[in-house]
């Protein structure tokens, strides 16, 4: 189903979503932006060759990619968001230097733990079932064979899309403390992002 959300008024902005060189993720945004007609957001996918996943690397591509814009659209771009997709099993024990540098810089962060099939799965799992296997559920092997237990298609038109509002939801509810800048259980805030992208859906 089509959404029809747009705010009478909505301020003018522009979203750039910054994941690692996943194609899942790539994938994944790219075609929700297209599927919801979303012309505010972008995608730029960071190299993980050149970065290392070193904090200071990540946060400064994205400082330098925001000092483009700002310097080709000065009068628009300070309503512009900028928010990085972060997969608690890449990261270790850069993960909260990186967290908190972009907060820092008022980057938002979608942070997943333990990656970010966990939002999949939660298009077809609600909270209760993903904490209770929580222990299972600790690698993205084991969240892909539990996507896959659901007979999904390899689209996410037809896997995903339709059921956004429910891994919203089942997101919402997993995550106990949402003020906690990190993620210390299973669970996902890319249901944040989500629901700022239908806003213009």
């Amino acid at each position: 189903m089509k959404y029809s959300r747009k705010p009478q008024n909505l301020i003018p902005r522009k979203v750039f979503i910054f994941t690692e060189g996943s194609v899942t993720e790539q994938r994944y945004f790219q075609e929700f932006i297209a599927f919801y007609k979303i012309p505010q957001a972008r995608v730029r996918v960071i190299d993980r060759e050149s970065t290392h996943s070193s904090p200071d690397s990540v946060i400064g591509y994205v400082i330098d990619f925001q000092k483009t814009i700002r310097k080709n659209e000065s009068d628009i771009s300070a309503h512009y968001v900028y928010w990085l997709v972060i997969d608690t099993d890449r990261w270790g024990a850069n993960l909260a230097k990186t967290v908190d540098d972009a907060y820092q810089r008022n980057f938002d962060v979608a942070i997943s733990n333990p990656c970010f099939e966990i939002w999949l799965l939660l298009h077809y799992q609600d909270a209760d079932s993903v904490k209770e296997n929580e222990s299972v559920l600790c690698s993205k092997s084991a969240i892909n064979q539990a996507i896959h237990a659901n007979s999904v298609s390899g689209s996410n038109e037809i896997d995903y899309f339709a059921k956004t509002d429910i891994a919203i939801n089942n997101s919402r509810l997993l995550d106990v403390n949402p003020k906690h800048r990190l993620l210390p259980q299973i669970g996902t805030r890319i249901y944040n992002l989500a629901s700022l992208l239908l806003e213009y859906a």
